[in-house]
């Protein structure tokens, strides 16, 4: 048995090293063709040794992507590559060589030119952007390679951040279609998050609330962010400086976090729900002003290497402090707990892309930074959940603060804002003052449970005679009411309603203790007629009311009669 599997293993190693030693061959694909299989390595540490002694020493094949780290190292990979006389139709161009990583300090690509030497083409983020081969945000080589043939290819990369070479090569056909299409999911991805800052920040000149202020901050840094992963930020920022190239993959994750922090403890209101959570953000933001103060003395990898935890552990808080404001009843935290999920969602899809799980296509290629795209969008929609939840909550506090809350009728503070509307907006209206005759027995014979149920029997048979728009039923005192009707504009229509109201509210009224009888005094002033303001109005109407009680009660009087008009009671029974 050993012996077979041994058998088997020795089989399986030659075949490996077969396959790893086949040069790939060139195909205008419409993907590209990745290299992976096809590479082989050899570490130069120090980075002492040139170009021909390179050359005569032996490279180990690599089976995997070649991704190596944080190491101080420089790398070479050798590839060998295979054209068919016909591969390309004369007169479309030559291969490209692409490295998929905008990070990358200095890599230098050596290409066999006819007599036998090599050409080498220099690139990476420690040159000027405008002396690329080609304008790209990417590494892109050109390969013209001699004729038909099987050649090697030389790359040698050195980098202070973590060392990845993703090579891909390409035909002239398939490249100008992947640069193409590849616009298209950019400008798709940064216009949605450019529409969605435009749009709060437009929101947070007018409104005036400084969350929406640090809502843009964060979703600025999380834009600029995939910018600088992108290799747009060199590109279109600062193709010329060097030194902001260089330290932009600290810088920028750095000022992300710090915003992306702030954002959270505000929204959240992490200092009064989450207070250990928040203290513990409040050391994420220094941290990353840690990662600045890193990159400005120098220390790159240093800094480097600190983004990778300091970004990690500010995910999970916020993570953590967004499923607690959410237990707590917090509606707004499921859209930000979404929010997390999208990038994330994003970066699986990616890296199950490079582990050949999902398609090799560019909205996979493309995931992460759609997932920020959405995370921006979620963010944007939680913010507007929040303010509308702070709206209704307001209002509810205001709803509250003028209703009385044993009848559910306006309080003196709703009913004088609703008139004051009528007013400003010149509608007509007749006030009434309603006092009621002999509740004080009610509540000294029957006891307070019996009066509130008069109280609340009152309200419910006033509000069963008034319109269902514009009338406004009110209670301003212990037993006193006010009714306003909409439109009435003569003391006889107002007085018709009022007579109705006596009747009805002469009618006995059950209560827990048993039946209680009770009348009213009515005033009534007519707007604009008696006066403009709320104030004026239920002066003229309450005068009017207690010219009705000593004329006898169970009465109306307008404020500008003379005489009374009591209603008949209903015979007991």
């Amino acid at each position: 048995m050993l012996y077979k599997i041994a058998t088997v293993l020795v089989l399986t190693t030659l075949w490996l090293s077969d396959a790893l030693s086949a040069p790939l061959v060139l195909e205008d694909r419409p993907q590209g063709q990745r290299t992976e299989g096809y590479l082989s390595v050899l570490r130069d540490p120090g980075g002492r040794l040139d170009f021909d002694q390179i050359r005569e020493r032996p490279f180990t094949p690599l089976a995997g992507q070649a991704g190596f780290g944080f190491t101080r190292d420089v790398i070479w990979l050798k590839l060998d590559v295979h054209e068919h006389a016909g591969a390309l139709k004369p007169g479309d161009g030559h291969w490209w060589l692409e490295v998929a990583l905008p990070s990358l300090d200095d890599l230098r690509l050596y290409v066999p030119e006819t007599d036998g030497r090599y050409r080498m083409t220099r690139s990476g983020d420690h040159q000027p952007f405008a002396e690329r081969p080609l304008a790209h945000r990417l590494f892109l080589f050109p390969l013209e390679l001699p004729g038909p043939g099987t050649y090697s290819l030389y790359l040698r990369v050195a980098t202070g951040d973590s060392l990845a070479v993703p090579v891909r090569l390409w035909g002239p056909q398939s490249l100008r279609e992947r640069m193409a299409h590849e616009n298209l999911w950019l400008g798709i991805s940064y216009g949605l998050i450019l529409g969605m800052l435009i749009y709060n920040a437009v929101l947070w000149s007018v409104l005036r609330d400084s969350l929406y202020g640090v809502y843009v901050l964060a979703g600025l840094t999380s834009l600029v962010v995939i910018l600088e992963l992108n290799g747009h930020a060199y590109q279109y920022l600062w193709p010329t400086n060097l030194w902001l190239a260089d330290y932009q993959h600290v810088l920028m994750p750095a000022l992300h976090f710090i915003a992306l922090s702030w954002w959270a403890r505000r929204f959240l209101d992490m200092p009064g729900q989450t207070p250990w959570l928040d203290l513990a953000l409040r050391g994420i933001m220094l941290a990353a002003l840690g990662m600045i103060a890193l990159a400005i003395a120098g220390q790159y990898t240093l800094g480097n290497q600190l983004a990778f935890w300091v970004g990690t552990t500010m995910t999970l808080l916020v993570f953590v402090a967004t499923l607690r404001v959410l237990w707590r009843g917090y509606r707004p935290a499921r859209l930000f707990l979404l929010a997390q999920f999208a990038p994330l969602a994003g970066a699986l899809v990616t890296l199950a892309r490079a582990l050949g799980i999902a398609p090799d296509a560019l909205w996979t290629e493309h995931a992460f930074q759609m997932g920020v795209s959405l995370e921006v969008m979620l963010f944007s929609l939680a913010l507007a959940q929040r303010i509308e939840l702070l709206r209704q909550e307001k209002q509810q506090a205001q709803q509250r603060a003028e209703t009385d809350p044993l009848t559910g009728l306006f309080n003196r503070d709703g009913l004088s804002r609703r008139v004051e509307e009528l007013r400003d907006r010149q509608i007509p209206h007749a006030l009434m003052v309603v006092d009621l005759d002999r509740f004080k027995p009610v509540n000294d014979q029957l006891g307070h449970e019996a009066g509130d149920a008069v109280l609340i029997a009152v309200a419910e048979r006033m509000q069963a005679l008034v319109r269902a728009e514009g009338d406004i039923v009110a209670r301003i005192g212990g037993d006193e009411f006010v009714l306003v009707l909409r439109g009435v504009t003569q003391p006889t229509d107002a007085g018709a309603v009022a007579s109705k109201l006596l009747t009805s509210l002469a009618a006995a009224i059950p209560t827990p203790a048993g039946e209680a009888r009770i009348g009213a005094s009515i005033g009534i002033a007519l707007a604009p007629r008696d006066g403009h303001h709320f104030a004026r109005l239920l002066q003229v109407a309450d005068q009017a009311m207690y010219r009705s009680k000593q004329d006898g009660r169970n009465r109306w009087y307008y404020g500008g009669d003379r005489h009374g008009h009591p209603v008949e009671p209903p015979a007991a029974g």
